[in-house]
C-alpha cells in the first residue's frame, strides 16, 4: 500500500477541520456569526445586485405552473381536506378568531361600494334566464303576501269573498301572462322578466343603502359571535370534504398557467422589484419584522438537525471530501508542496 502523501494528509485534515466547525462544539456561536456577516453583506448589496426580476418570474411561473398538479400538492389537498374535516380538538368562536372592530369596518366597505353592486346587477340583468328566475322569485313573493292577505281577510265577515274574487281575477291574468310567457320565449317573453329583475335591483341597492342595514348586519354577528362555529363533519361527509377540495384543486390547475395569471405573477414581481429593488436587502428584513434574533434562533434551530443527521449518515464527510479532493490533487497544489 502506497504511503500517504502530503496532499492526502492536508485534505484529511482539512476534512476533519470543516467536520469539527459544521458539528462540534461552538455551532452556535458559529451560526450567529454567519448570520451577521449575511446582514453585513444584505446592508450593503441591494435586492438588484442579489437577484434579477426575469430569473425570479422564471421561478415562479414554473412554481405555478408545474406545483399544482403536482403529486405532492395533490397529497397535501388530501392531507388539508382530513385536518379540516377532523378539526381543532376544542371549540372555538367566531369572537375567538374575528374581533368586533374588523367586522364593522368589513360591513362599512362593503355597503360603501353601492355603485359596483348596482354594476354587477345590471349586468346580471342581461342574462335571460336569470331575470327569469327574478321574476320568478318576485312572483313567488307577491303570491306569499297575496295568500297573507287572503287569510287575514277571512277572519272578517264579508271581506274574504271581495279579497278572493280580486285574487282570482288577478291569478286569471297573471295565469294568462303566464302562458304567452312559455309560448313565446324570444326577446319579447324576456321583457318582463328583464323588468322584474331590475325592479328587484332596486330593492337590493335600496336595502344595502338603508342606515339600518348597518345595525342589521352587525346584529347578525352579535347573535352568532359567541356561539361555536359548526364543524365540518357536522356539514357533510369526509368524502365530501375531499371532492370539494380535489374540485378547488382542479380549478387551481386549469388557471394557473393561463396568460392573465401569468401575467399577474409577473406584475406582482415588478412591483416587488420596484419597491425594493434599490433597497439594501437588509432593509426588506426590517420591513417583513424579522430582527437579527429572530434570524439567529430559528437558524440555530434548523442547521444544527439538518448538519448532525447528515454526519451520522457519513454523507456530510462524503460531501466535503468530494469538494476538497480536487483541489488537494491539482497540479498547482503539487507544484506547491513540491
Amino acid at each position: 500500500m502506497a504511503p500517504e502523501s502530503l496532499s492526502d494528509r492536508l485534505l484529511a485534515a482539512q476534512t476533519a477541520w470543516l467536520l469539527d466547525q459544521l458539528v462540534g462544539p461552538g455551532l452556535d456561536e458559529r451560526i450567529a456569526r454567519e448570520v451577521d456577516d449575511l446582514l453585513a453583506i444584505g446592508a450593503k448589496v441591494s435586492v438588484d445586485d442579489l437577484v434579477d426580476p426575469a430569473q425570479i418570474k422564471e421561478i415562479a411561473r414554473l412554481l405555478v405552473t408545474a406545483v399544482p398538479p403536482s403529486t405532492a400538492a395533490s397529497s397535501l389537498v388530501t392531507a388539508a381536506a382530513d385536518v379540516a374535516y377532523d378539526g381543532p380538538g376544542e371549540r372555538f368562536t367566531l369572537a375567538d378568531v374575528i374581533d368586533r372592530e374588523n367586522v364593522e369596518s368589513l360591513i362599512d366597505e362593503a355597503l360603501g361600494m353601492t355603485d359596483l353592486a348596482e354594476k354587477f346587477l345590471d349586468q346580471l340583468t342581461e342574462s335571460p334566464l336569470v331575470a327569469t328566475m327574478a321574476s320568478r322569485f318576485v312572483g313567488r313573493i307577491v303570491g306569499d303576501m297575496v295568500q297573507a292577505n287572503q287569510a287575514m281577510a277571512d277572519k272578517i265577515p264579508g271581506l274574504g269573498s271581495l279579497v278572493s274574487f280580486g285574487t282570482s281575477a288577478a291569478g286569471k291574468v297573471v295565469g294568462a301572462a303566464d302562458k304567452q310567457l312559455q309560448q313565446v320565449l324570444g326577446d319579447t317573453a324576456g321583457k318582463g322578466a328583464t323588468f322584474a329583475m331590475r325592479r328587484l335591483n332596486e330593492v337590493v341597492l335600496d336595502t344595502l343603502k338603508d342606515p339600518t342595514a348597518r345595525d342589521a348586519a352587525l346584529q347578525v354577528f352579535d347573535l352568532y359571535a359567541d356561539e361555536p362555529v359548526a364543524r365540518l363533519d357536522q356539514i357533510g361527509t369526509r368524502e365530501d370534504i375531499q371532492r370539494v377540495a380535489g374540485l378547488l384543486q382542479d380549478i387551481v390547475i386549469a388557471g394557473a398557467p393561463t396568460d392573465p395569471v401569468l401575467a399577474l405573477v409577473d406584475a406582482l414581481i415588478d412591483a416587488f422589484f420596484a419597491t425594493y429593488g434599490d433597497s439594501p436587502a437588509s432593509t426588506l428584513i426590517e420591513d417583513l419584522a424579522i430582527t437579527r434574533d429572530d434570524l439567529v434562533g430559528h437558524a440555530r434551530a434548523i442547521v444544527p438537525r439538518v448538519l448532525t443527521a447528515a454526519h451520522e449518515t457519513g454523507e456530510l464527510e462524503r460531501l466535503i471530501r468530494a469538494r476538497l479532493e480536487p483541489f488537494f490533487s491539482s497540479p498547482a497544489v503539487a507544484a506547491i508542496l513540491g
